[in-house]
């Protein structure tokens, strides 16, 4: 006799938990910029927390006798770094920071002299309290990484479904900037906005030009891929099977519209970025010269038809006035690198660089405060010092330089599925264009 099961199918808890860590990923990943881009420190936090506590408890639930990617040489730097923000937050014998960073002592004993106080122990950094903070972020985005990694080694579908959650978001924040930039008085969400530019739900046009940056290579290679398939007579089943021709041609549509949410969001930097992005994927596709320059072609066509239509004098206009603009934020890194001779050894902590800036930024309109340095290479150099830093931008450097042979490597095995290999093309230049952009502005924060 064959028992029945009067309560149902039985339900795999280990399935369960792996579907709802994708969907966690997934609702994370695609409502971030939707609220001003999570920046308020209570909406930050509620992220930070899902990400700890959702990633992170599927990790430990998951747990693998061996975790190989935790004991990965590449993990130990960004847990270096994190632990660095840490340690600069925690108060250490006057003494000691006198020899550790003498200008933040320095600072240290002439509040203790025009105070009257008799402070022995103090911080490396001058913001303690947003290193600590920040520390905890940057945890959380290491949770998600690890959690998204597994999640992709171990559910197929994974990836095709985050790939369809970022393009949406790009679609999405597309539309919503052309509108604004076509109608001002549409806001961002329940503010005004104060220039015509395209925005979306980011309150910076230069942030929200860095974001979807890294979303529209994502669109031009759904299109892609389905092109692979098609000249490929032995088409297998992948999990990039599903896009047909009429959705390739959904996704060239929303790689136009977000590339024109960039062009009108008047960022020079992101116009730029998006020029060296569209030129490395010319390059690193895997198709013909002849069929690259065909779809280059149609795509600058539609590009320039749709632009035109909208008016492009604004975007020309935004190009004449670089020269200002471009001479005030040299100056502010001119003036800012006293910082870094200062403080070389440690830095001056996460989140200070906004407290410091009066000190050492002279010249400028008295009421013009600096909260950032316009260049995300530099703040990073002051913040956390010279070692730091360095050992910081070359794990960047080299985790670039991997992950690009390997993606060019991978072109010559036949059995590596060619969408991944398009998609993983596409995420990576998409990758470059906003660390470059990063030498202009501050889209990282």
């Amino acid at each position: 006799m064959v028992p029945v099961n009067m309560m149902g199918p039985v339900v795999n808890p280990t399935l369960l938990l792996q579907k709802s860590a994708l969907w966690l990923v997934c609702t994370i990943i695609t409502t971030v910029p939707l609220v001003f881009g999570a920046v308020h420190p209570l909406v930050t936090g509620i992220y930070v927390c899902l990400m700890l506590v959702g990633c992170g408890g599927w990790l430990l639930l998951t747990m693998e006798p061996e975790p190989t990617s935790l004991r990965s040489a590449w993990a130990l730097v960004p847990i270096l770094v994190i632990a660095y923000v840490v340690l600069q937050t925690i108060p250490l014998p006057i003494g000691w920071v006198e020899v550790l960073s003498p200008a933040r002592a320095g600072r240290m004993q002439m509040v203790n002299s025009l105070a009257g106080t008799d402070l022995r122990a103090i911080t490396i950094s001058d913001n303690g309290s947003a290193g600590f903070f920040r520390s905890f972020f940057l945890l959380s985005l290491l949770f998600y990484f690890f959690c998204l990694k597994r999640l992709f080694s171990r559910t197929p579908d994974a990836i095709y479904l985050v790939f369809i959650c970022l393009v949406g978001v790009g679609l999405f924040e597309a539309f919503y900037g052309i509108v604004q930039f076509i109608k001002p008085q549409t806001g961002i969400l329940w503010l005004p906005i104060k220039f015509r530019a395209a925005s979306g739900t980011i309150i910076y046009k230069n942030q929200y030009a860095s974001l979807i940056n890294m979303l529209w290579p994502l669109a031009i290679a759904g299109f892609a891929v389905y092109f692979s398939f098609h000249e490929d007579r032995e088409r297998r089943k992948t999990v990039f099977s599903s896009i047909t021709g009429t959705r390739s041609v959904l996704f060239f549509g929303a790689a136009v519209l977000i590339v024109l949410a960039v062009i009108f969001s008047l960022s020079r930097g992101g116009i730029l970025s998006m020029c060296l992005e569209s030129l490395l994927l010319i390059v690193l596709l895997p198709f013909s010269r002849k069929k690259k320059l065909l779809i280059l072609s149609l795509f600058f066509v539609l590009i320039i038809g749709y632009g035109t239509l909208i008016g492009f004098d604004t975007v020309f206009a935004r190009f004449d006035s670089i020269d200002e603009s471009g001479a005030n934020r040299f100056d502010v890194y001119l003036l800012s690198l006293p910082m870094v001779f200062d403080h070389w050894l440690t830095g001056i902590g996460m989140g200070s660089y906004t407290l410091l800036s009066p000190l050492y930024l002279k010249g400028f309109t008295v009421n013009l405060h600096w909260d950032r340095v316009h260049n995300e290479y530099l703040e990073v150099l002051i913040e956390l010092g010279v070692p730091m830093a360095a050992l910081f931008f070359g794990w960047i450097g080299c985790g670039l330089y991997v992950m690009l042979r390997g993606l060019l490597s991978s072109r010559s095995f036949p059995e590596i599925d060619k969408g991944k290999i398009i998609l993983g093309i596409a995420a990576w230049c998409g990758l470059f264009g906003f660390l470059m952009h990063g030498f202009v502005d501050f889209g990282w924060r």
